[in-house]
């Protein structure tokens, strides 16, 4: 009888996390620096993305974000991307998963992918592929880390971030699944710029390039 009973309780845990994995995408956003907890800006082109793949559904990366002091916080958000893209995978892994970063959160999204290589941050290393694969697409808009020349960098930038990583090498992993924007004038992806406004222009000026390239990406890691 409590073998039985046992084996019911599992049952059920199993059938309630089969039903939290969406049959979808799982959209994860990382917000821009001392934008309110939430997907921030980039909300309305996940929840886009979230209507163009049925099935799908967003969620926030918690973390800090805050632009000072700005290097515990973006190391701390690594961590939090590190664990819930472990987590999410290993309980739903035949989910794909989506990735959106913005400025601080492209940051942290590159270092988790790419393993942190920027001066003044300790080296870490790359995501295992056990869990990278199960990632679909990776867009990220105005990230720090960006090395000039990268194969996937798009936009009118052809500049380096202010916190380059040193070791570029390390995305190799992920070239075919990523996208990082970057137009001239970006002050914090194309150093030495100083217009802001392009850094926060990304959201709304490439929304539509991001939702077809998310939604094709997906598709084509579906098989």
């Amino acid at each position: 009888m409590r073998a039985m009973l046992l084996f019911l309780i599992i049952a059920v845990f199993v059938a309630l996390a089969s039903a939290q994995c969406p049959p979808g995408a799982h959209i994860v956003v990382a917000r821009g620096s001392e934008e309110p907890q939430g997907p921030g800006v980039l909300g309305p082109v996940a929840e886009r993305i979230k209507n163009l793949v049925p099935g799908s559904d967003v969620e926030s990366l918690i973390y800090p974000a805050l632009f000072e002091p700005y290097n515990p916080s973006q190391m701390a958000g690594v961590a939090a991307m590190t664990q819930l893209v472990g987590d999410f995978t290993h309980e739903c892994p035949n989910t794909k998963v989506i990735i959106l970063g913005y400025s601080q959160g492209a940051h942290v999204t590159m270092d988790t992918f790419c393993g942190a290589s920027s001066t003044g941050f300790p080296e870490t290393a790359p995501l295992p592929s056990s869990f990278s694969s199960k990632v679909a697409a990776i867009i990220v808009m105005g990230d720090p880390s960006l090395v000039e020349g990268q194969p996937f960098t798009v936009g009118s930038s052809d500049g380096s971030g202010v916190l380059a990583r040193q070791n570029p090498d390390g995305c190799k992993a992920i070239v075919n699944k990523t996208i990082s924007i970057c137009d001239a004038g970006d002050p914090f992806c194309e150093a030495g710029s100083q217009n802001l406004t392009v850094h926060m222009s990304y959201a709304t000026v490439w929304a539509d390039y991001i939702v077809s390239r998310a939604g094709a990406m997906f598709q084509s890691a579906q098989g």
